[in-house]
């Protein structure tokens, strides 16, 4: 079963590390078969605003992006050809790690100095369901209003923790990631607390979905479902 630590969160005040909390739930009676940082295979990647384009002097297919990457601005040389003034782009700053391997240096491109890269989805090892844009060919223009400087893996939901627990036979109410939270809040003596639901109802007939029909209904007297649609999905990578 798989969990995330910010999932848990929500039903949990978890003060101590991702390896303190296996520790605890190791002595609770589970086994962890894997701790999964997810953060660890990007660093120094950031929200950058593009404030001014110009030609290089000395490459007609190069273009001098002036950015801004929240506590400084920074000269970035990109052969890119979709960027544009006030776009927001993943920007890979020096001594970067990108989750392909690569590391990133400044550098100059023809004479011109280069702090950093301008990222694609390629290059962070994305595809469109991960993120939207990510399948496109060029630079990845960010969706909504991140801040620049903001740390990506925070905009891709990879500021993540991951642990797969080993589930027992006798425990299927732990196959659940509420069933998870209550063992963890006994685990970590805290309060477990249930967040509030939002959802709209609408009208319509569920039969127009899913046929549901009970052939013992001393086995099972009652079935109750409900169908769910338009759900949005969301950017953690769960492997």
């Amino acid at each position: 079963m798989k969990v995330s630590i910010s999932w848990l969160k929500q039903y949990v005040d978890i003060e101590v590390s991702p390896a303190e909390l296996c520790e605890k739930m190791i002595m609770q009676g589970f086994e962890v078969e894997s701790m999964e940082d997810m953060s660890a295979s990007m660093s120094n990647v950031v929200v950058g605003r593009i404030e001014g384009l110009e030609k290089h002097p000395d490459a007609d297919k190069l273009l001098i992006c002036m950015m801004n990457v929240g506590d400084k601005n920074i000269r970035i040389v990109t052969g890119a050809d979709n960027v544009f003034v006030g776009a927001l782009v993943p920007v890979a700053l020096h001594n970067t790690l990108l989750p392909n391997g690569k590391t990133i240096k400044k550098g100059k491109l023809r004479g011109v100095e280069s702090c950093g890269m301008l990222c694609s989805g390629q290059e962070l090892c994305l595809k469109e369901e991960d993120y939207p844009g990510a399948g496109v060919y060029g630079i990845l223009i960010l969706q909504g209003n991140p801040v620049p400087g903001t740390d990506m893996r925070q905009v891709l939901g990879l500021d993540e923790c991951i642990i797969d627990f080993k589930i027992t036979a006798n425990r299927p109410d732990c196959l659940s990631v509420i069933g998870i939270a209550k063992e963890v809040a006994v685990a970590l003596d805290k309060p477990f607390r249930q967040p509030p639901v939002h959802f709209t109802e609408s009208g319509g007939n569920i039969s127009d979905y899913v046929d549901i029909q009970v052939q013992d209904y001393d086995l099972c007297p009652r079935y109750i479902g409900r169908v769910v649609k338009n759900i949005r999905k969301c950017c953690r990578r769960f492997r």
